[in-house]
């Protein structure tokens, strides 16, 4: 019997075995690298992307609280430099907060007792007031419509005792009032280092139960908010349990370590068990600092990893395909090499030996198994070559598929097809094979509004000798979304006499140039690049918004100021009792309300640059009006003025005319206190004219403006001029001033877009 060994196997059955067990290994290597590698790095980028949307959400309304606590900031601040002891002005102040912030439920002040004007005695139990009669407004819209309640529990409620006794700003923690869930921010009113009062707001946490609810995450997963203490602020299926239920109240040791971080004002995420929807879930947590609150984002775990998982079985499909193929492959290697062994094996030695050093004088031995043993060896050798040079390639091609950089190569052709293009392209939805000349022209998936646009700029660079090529614009993804990208293209140009040769030989070759209005007829093809810019974009936008928002505050910043120097002048006039002294006061007062009004429209346009000039007129009068109404209270004051815009530089000259103008017809136009003062404003082709009339007893002397005793007079000069103004007076019938002037800034009628 003959003792069977290894070099007595078939060296069909050999090699199947060797090609077989190494594309096993090397595909099961590789595969489980890829899976872990690729599946690991999905999963973080999945929670990452969860990390940052709750982030946005808690951001989101952290800026909403921060604004309404710095309403409530306002009141107070103004109060403790507020000294004319009016509540009637307070109420108005505080209603008027109420009117122009409809997401907030009330405005309030609560001063200690008899610390506003020493009146509370005179006040009890009228409206707004208790039986104590101290100065506690209450505006709020709890029944529906806004109405004016006395505060209850302040003495012994956090929203007034807190601020009392730490003497610093305070955002509650939410309660019931009247049935309402709200919270309060509120801020003390501190005069020389005293207590006398707060100021503040409360927002009703019913409105952010319903915004929180709209928020959604994936199919299934949704949004909570709590303070810091886990009680529940909102609710996705029962709204009952708002206020009533806190997270500990769940009994579960996840949910509860959670409440535990929360109240610490830390941000982090759970892994649990849904005690809502009886899901596997991720609950992602970020602290909302200006309340104490807490927005809480539940994703049910199968959601997020869902593009995980389906990556990780098409990576198993295709490893299970390659290594059928390459089984199949492995045989019919095997089948085309058991010919003429000693051949090959002479052919692979003499390749093998030219491949790593040229030696080819060197010859087998003849020892057993010589033939066999030199098809592995060379193998190997040729192997190792080839995997270094895939190596690179791969690697190569990683650098470029893990970079946010998209490359493509186009044909200088209308709508640009495309020839070559990345991997990366899947970032967009795409695959390389949405292209081609079967698919997609690069054209197609530039955002409709921007491809004309695009068209003419390349058109231009073309035409020219430019070899590059820089824009940013709009694409569309596969699912229709809209993405920002910047593009940066290489222009590879030929020789124009060879394109014009071509062009001569075959005049479809000139149709197909002319594609690009022949300004790229000598473009041999378009290579570059394009990156998503949309995060960047995003933050433009954000930024533009935090510049109006801080624009708005200059404005009513000094729309404050120019209030503080109004009170300020009444104050010192208080001290006088000459009349010319308290005139003089008096005038400089509505003056300083002239321009402080003009700070408030800005602040309430939707541009800041203009202000509705018919609108500001109107409130003007009306100051002016209320200002002389004992003295001149059977004079009429028409008011005729167009829907004309105008910017601050000449609005707030026209204003303080206006009120010098109208001030003096007042004063000294009419000896019975009966008469009729007109105003107009209109737009004369590219002037506009300004008449101020009255039909009182008019001027006796003639007016020089550059030589008068009048301030008033003089002043409405000096501003004319700084306008570049004409003025003209008539005195035959009454007095009337007629005003041309030219707008500088772009004007803006009603009706118009003044973004």
């Amino acid at each position: 019997m003959i003792e069977m060994t290894w070099k007595d196997v078939p060296l069909k059955s050999k090699l199947v075995f060797f090609i077989l067990m190494g594309i096993l290994v090397v595909l099961i290597t590789s595969t489980a690298v890829i899976i872990s590698t690729v599946t690991t790095q999905e999963e973080e980028l999945a929670y990452q992307q969860s990390i940052e949307k709750a982030k946005n959400y808690a951001n989101k309304f952290d800026i909403e609280m921060r604004s309404n606590q710095a309403t409530g900031q306002a009141i107070a601040h103004s109060l403790t430099q507020y000294h004319s002891e009016n509540r009637t002005e307070v109420n108005n102040i505080l209603l008027k907060l109420l009117e122009e912030n409809p997401d907030l439920l009330g405005t309030y002040v609560c001063f200690e007792p008899n610390a506003f004007d020493g009146m509370d005695s005179s006040y009890v139990n009228t409206t707004g007031h208790d039986e104590t009669g101290r100065f506690i407004p209450y505006w709020n819209r709890i029944p529906g419509n806004i109405t004016l309640d006395p505060l209850l529990d302040y003495e012994t409620s956090g929203y007034y005792q807190l601020p009392k006794k730490l003497k610093r700003d305070i955002v509650t923690e939410p309660y019931y009032y009247e049935g309402v869930f709200i919270v309060s921010y509120v801020t003390p009113i501190i005069r020389e280092g005293e207590f006398i009062g707060i100021g503040g707001v409360d927002v009703s946490l019913n409105h952010l139960n319903g915004v929180v609810n709209k928020v959604k995450s994936f199919d299934t997963g949704y949004a909570i908010m709590t303070g810091n203490t886990g009680i529940l602020i909102s609710h996705p299926t029962n709204e009952e349990l708002v206020g009533a239920k806190t997270l500990y109240d769940y009994g579960v040791p996840e949910i509860t370590r959670m409440a535990d971080e929360i109240k610490l004002g830390k941000s982090g995420y759970i892994e649990t068990i849904d005690p809502i929807t009886g899901k596997d879930v991720v609950m992602f947590y970020e602290p909302i600092k200006t309340s104490n609150f807490a927005f809480i984002l539940v994703v049910p775990r199968d959601e997020m990893l869902a593009g995980v998982t389906d990556l990780r079985n098409r990576l198993l499909l295709i490893s299970s395909i390659s290594l059928i193929f390459m089984g199949a492959v492995a045989i019919l290697i095997t089948r085309s090499v058991t010919g003429p062994i000693n051949e090959i094996v002479n052919d692979f030695k003499n390749i093998s030996d030219a491949a790593i050093g040229g030696k080819l004088d060197e010859r087998a031995e003849t020892d057993v198994d010589i033939d066999f043993r030199e098809i592995p060896e060379g193998l190997n050798d040729i192997l190792n070559a080839l995997e270094n040079a895939s190596q690179l390639r791969e690697e190569m091609e990683k650098v470029v598929n893990n970079s946010p950089v998209i490359v493509f190569k186009w044909k200088a052709e209308k709508n640009w097809p495309v020839e070559v293009v990345s991997k990366n392209i899947s970032q967009f939805g795409y695959s390389p094979e949405d292209f081609g000349p079967n698919g997609l022209d690069y054209g197609d998936i530039v955002h409709p509004d921007d491809l004309p646009e695009v068209e003419t700029k390349l058109g231009e660079i073309c035409s020219g000798k430019e070899t590059q090529f820089n824009i940013e614009y709009r694409i569309l993804t596969k699912d229709g979304e809209t993405r920002w990208v910047d593009e940066r293209t290489f222009i590879q140009r030929e020789q124009r006499e060879i394109i014009h040769n071509m062009i001569n030989k075959d005049n479809d070759i000139y149709n197909q140039v002319s594609d690009m209005e022949g300004k790229c007829h000598d473009v041999k093809y378009l290579q570059g690049v394009i990156v998503n810019i949309d995060e960047r974009k995003q933050a433009e936008e954000a930024l533009l918004k935090i510049e109006d928002i801080r624009k708005k505050e200059i404005h009513h910043r000094i729309k404050n100021n120019l209030q503080v120097i109004s009170t300020l002048l009444y104050l010192e006039s208080e001290k006088f009792r000459d009349d010319d002294v308290l005139d003089a006061f008096n005038n400089s007062r509505d003056r300083v309300r002239t321009m402080a009004l003009v700070h408030e429209k800005l602040y309430q346009s939707k541009d800041m640059e203009s202000i509705d000039f018919a609108d500001y007129s109107k409130n003007l009068i009306n100051y002016l009006s209320q200002s002389y109404v004992l003295e001149k209270s059977e004079v009429d004051i028409k008011i005729n003025v167009e829907n004309i815009f105008l910017g601050m530089d000449t609005a707030v000259p026209l204003g303080i005319i206006i009120n010098e103008l109208v001030s003096n017809s007042l004063k000294y136009a009419f000896d019975k206190g009966k008469g009729t003062i007109i105003i107009e404003l209109r737009k004369i082709n590219d002037h506009h004219k300004l008449v101020v009339s009255d039909n009182g007893i008019g001027m006796k002397d003639e007016i020089d403006f550059e030589d008068t005793d009048s301030l008033g007079l003089l002043l409405v000069h000096t501003l004319a001029e700084q306008i570049n103004a004409t003025i003209e007076i008539d005195t035959s019938q009454g007095t009337r001033f007629e005003i041309i002037f030219q707008e500088n800034n772009q004007e803006i009628t009603e009706g118009e877009d003044v973004r």
